[in-house]
């Protein structure tokens, strides 16, 4: 097998999550689009394959994490606080939220600011 260098994956290639199917590679025959029949150490040197080429560069990985924005300064991570409600009440939040153009994250963040002023 050759070392890929370009884009990942090739056009020819069509990469598919499939949870429902197990390949016995000893008994069933598959090949790719080239005609390289697909065994486990063809599966084993493409997965060494793309390492390789991420290692060296050859892959652009994103470095930095994505999301909003921090809340707390730029460069830092906010602090998360979760807690659980009844569905009812996510529904309320949601459709308040939706009244007042916001996320349901920032009206939870109001609300709790409010609450703790109160004391």
């Amino acid at each position: 097998m050759t070392e890929h260098r370009e884009a990942w994956p090739p056009d020819d290639i069509e990469l598919v999550l499939d949870h429902d199917s197990e390949i016995d590679s000893d008994v069933e025959e598959i090949y790719d689009s080239k005609g390289n029949r697909i065994t486990d150490n063809y599966v084993d040197d493409a997965i060494a394959n793309v390492h390789r080429a991420i290692n060296e560069g050859h892959v652009p990985v994103p470095t930095s994490r994505g999301g909003r924005p921090s809340l707390t300064r730029e460069g830092t991570h906010s602090p998360r606080v979760s807690f659980r409600v009844p569905e009812e009440l996510r529904e309320r939040a949601k459709a308040r939220a939706e009244q007042e153009g916001k996320t349901v994250s920032a009206l939870a963040r109001e609300a709790f600011e409010q609450f703790l002023k109160a004391g």
